[in-house]
């Protein structure tokens, strides 16, 4: 590829303007922000500088990840913690163009420090709405439930949240040892939920197979899927979830870091997307798996040949797949569209003004992008 145009292409990543559905909070504090609560508590000797803790992050395989993410979680010590790592999660995708993010949190992990999931809850809704007023990003919160824990504490995480529903959260999801704890004991907390007006996704087809996907379709009832890597395990559920367009939040970093898949090339996110699932793209624990929204945009076009238009389809789908009203989704859906062409127009312009023509024509039919778009 000219280095021209290939430059132009991380320009145009950098710029579009997106959306984040599959995020969790705690595994997205900024890594400066994270070695300062470690370093606050002084116990881990281990941990000197930004480069081993860089080093920390960093598993073997899915059940690693979840003790490394157990350790971690033993440095946020109070609950106003939690404002300012809102604050600086959602200022960090402000940069990346973010406009709108559905973002986890997991307050039941924080038992053993004795912090309450209300005033969790009330920290994250104070940071996420001072970073709406000095960054101008949107958010929504949905509560993880934990599957380790059991069905009747989750049913008791989801009493403490209610009061906070249409407040600052929107949704409940299912995280956690999938492998381990199946899905179908949650189905009466899932008709609680959904009674009581929360949005339903869970995660499934990650660490355990098509069955699970099977399970938070038909057993809980769920609108989104968290991950879906295994869904094409079965054939049968593939069309099912063609047919239902229930979107997959795919994250494709994560997956390879974590063993899921062996490589990028591996993962089944074009396939679906050419098959016609309603696929969007998600950086699930960006600091711990030293990744960021805009290096999986960057990812799928250098490792599997998404074009522009293609990225900007997948923009799009998280627009149509989140938990927003129909009312805001036409709205963001207008501005998405004005500024993607504005963008689309700048940078490729300036780009074809640089190179020979005959390279024009040839990257912009790899782009998929009509002279008319940028003329």
């Amino acid at each position: 590829m000219n280095t021209i145009f290939a430059d132009k292409i991380e320009q145009f990543i950098t710029e579009i303007p997106k959306v984040e559905l599959h995020l969790h909070l705690e595994g997205a504090i900024p890594l400066e922000t994270l070695f300062d609560l470690i370093q606050r508590e002084g116990r881990e000797s281990s941990i000197k500088n930004l480069d081993d803790l860089h080093r920390k992050l960093t598993y073997t395989d899915f059940a690693h990840f979840i003790e490394v993410w157990t350790w971690k979680n033993t440095f946020i010590k109070e609950e106003r913690d939690f404002e300012e790592i809102a604050y600086q999660v959602l200022g960090n995708l402000s940069k990346q163009n973010v406009k709108y993010v559905e973002a986890f949190y997991a307050p039941g992990d924080y038992w053993r420090q004795g912090l309450s999931v209300q005033e969790i809850t009330e920290y994250l809704i104070k940071g996420k709405e001072r970073a709406h007023r000095d960054f101008g990003i949107r958010s929504e919160l949905i509560i993880d439930l934990i599957r380790d824990h059991g069905p009747e504490r989750s049913m008791q995480y989801l009493e403490e949240v209610t009061a906070y529903l249409g407040k600052g959260v929107i949704g409940v999801g299912l995280g956690g040892s999938e492998q381990s704890f199946p899905a179908e004991p949650y189905a009466p907390v899932y008709e609680e939920a959904r009674q009581r007006g929360f949005r339903l996704t869970a995660h499934a087809g990650e660490a355990a197979g098509a069955n699970s996907i099977w399970a938070v379709v038909e057993k809980l009832g769920v609108e989104r899927i968290g991950h879906g890597v295994r869904a094409n395990e079965d054939p049968q559920l593939l069309s099912l979830l063609e047919e239902r367009q229930i979107p997959l939040e795919m994250c494709v970093m994560s997956n390879v870091k974590t063993g899921v898949c062996e490589s990028v090339e591996d993962h089944p996110i074009k396939q679906y997307f050419q098959q016609g699932l309603m696929v969007t793209v998600n950086s699930d624990d960006p600091t711990m798996f030293n990744t960021s929204i805009s290096q999986e945009y960057l990812v799928l076009n250098q490792k599997l040949d998404f074009t522009p238009n293609d990225l900007k389809l997948l923009s799009m789908n998280g627009i149509v797949a989140s938990f927003m009203s129909d009312e805001d989704k036409e709205l963001i859906k207008s501005q998405f569209e004005k500024k993607m062409a504005a963008i689309t127009k700048q940078v490729f312009l300036k780009a074809s003004n640089m190179v020979a023509t005959s390279d024009i024509s040839v990257y912009l039919v790899r782009c998929a992008i009509c002279i008319e778009e940028i003329t």
